[in-house]
């Protein structure tokens, strides 16, 4: 899965290849439904159909939901535009309007890329209305060739 979306930082993923990238989603991802519309060099997008696994007791769609959300898209994002793994250090989500029922849309852009981090927003939009917006720090890890130069 690596190696296609490392080959995204080129270019915009086919069809194909973005099928593969959703028929090998970690789990978490499968199980709260994420799908990956578009990856590209420039931004990511998804969406996530609302469904009861996903909702909090009155009957909205759990916060922590839309962080996971966030960081999963934007955590695809980072790998794009790095050409490596990267992992999360930090994510803060404001939420502004609640979402009970349809599909989740969303969309992440770099606000910065840098060599060992990066910074992430992350939008996401329910009936073309801004519902919650992310900002998602990572860090890019070391490949092993540059672990194996530093040994």
């Amino acid at each position: 899965m690596y190696e296609t979306l490392i080959n995204a930082g080129q270019r915009a993923l086919n069809d194909e290849e973005l099928a593969a990238i959703n028929a090998h989603r970690p789990l978490f991802d499968t199980f709260i439904g994420l799908q990956f519309n578009r990856i590209s060099p420039k931004f990511v997008t998804g969406e996530v159909e609302v469904t009861p696994n996903i909702l909090q007791p009155a009957g909205l769609v759990n916060g922590g939901v839309l962080a996971a959300i966030a960081e999963s898209v934007g955590s695809t994002a980072g790998v794009v535009a790095a050409g490596a793994p990267v992992v999360g250090i930090s994510n803060s989500t404001d939420f502004l309007k609640s979402i009970k029922q349809g599909r989740i849309d969303v969309v992440a852009r770099p606000i910065h890329l840098g060599r060992t981090t990066q910074l992430w927003r992350i939008e996401m939009s329910n009936e073309e209305k801004l519902c919650a917006v992310s900002q998602l720090r990572t860090m890019v890890m070391p490949t092993s060739t540059s672990e194996e130069a530093t040994n």
